[in-house]
């Protein structure tokens, strides 16, 4: 009867208007963006497992050629105290050229001079960095080089102190982890026990 017609009226005019909106411009570019973005994120997911055993290890020599401290006016925290200042002359070498692989877009590179005394038992600072990009010189051999920042101590205890250098990086890959690694390889120095004027 006239039910049975209206329904099927009904289901064809349902039917219609989903193939209708299936085949409109906006739900196709919907699909294409989506399996798109779908296939680069499995892409890099397969580029960070193919790499994350591959260790990136830069070969590196650290060498102190003169050291000085003096006691220099604190002009940065506006008190009017006296604290220690390093100076240190080195040489650094590092080689590169084994750590890029494909999943390495650049190597942030640190060196970090460490010491204790008995008002803090890890004290850390940057003394140098630099950033190296792929495709830029992966050896980086300087002579002479004197700290980059300020190798400042929060009072007067770096007189005959004994500093250790060591170089750090972080890899920052394509896709994946960004992990913060420091060399096994280090080199102390002991600090001279009067100040330089």
């Amino acid at each position: 009867g006239i039910n049975a017609e209206f329904g099927k009226q009904w289901y064809q005019r349902r039917v219609r208007g989903i193939n209708l909106r299936m085949n409109n411009l906006t739900s196709r570019a919907n699909v294409i963006l989506a399996n798109s973005l779908s296939v680069l994120a499995i892409c890099a997911g397969l580029l960070f497992i193919t790499t994350i055993h591959i260790p990136v290890q830069p070969e590196f020599e650290i060498k102190i050629n003169k050291a000085e401290v003096r006691h220099q006016p604190d002009h940065m925290s506006g008190r009017r105290e006296y604290l220690d200042l390093a100076l240190i002359n080195y040489n650094l070498a590092v080689d590169m050229r084994e750590s890029f692989h494909w999943n390495v877009k650049m190597i942030f590179l640190y060196l970090v001079a460490e010491y204790t005394n008995e008002d803090n038992s890890v004290n850390q600072v940057v003394l140098w960095d630099k950033i190296v990009m792929r495709g830029d010189n992966p050896l980086v051999d300087v002579k002479n080089l004197r700290t980059k920042y300020s190798f400042f101590d929060d009072g007067s205890h770096l007189r005959g102190q004994v500093v250790r250098l060591s170089l750090h990086w972080n890899v920052v890959p394509n896709a994946g982890l960004l992990p913060n690694t420091r060399g096994s390889q280090f080199i102390s120095q002991v600090l001279p026990s009067s100040y330089t004027y």
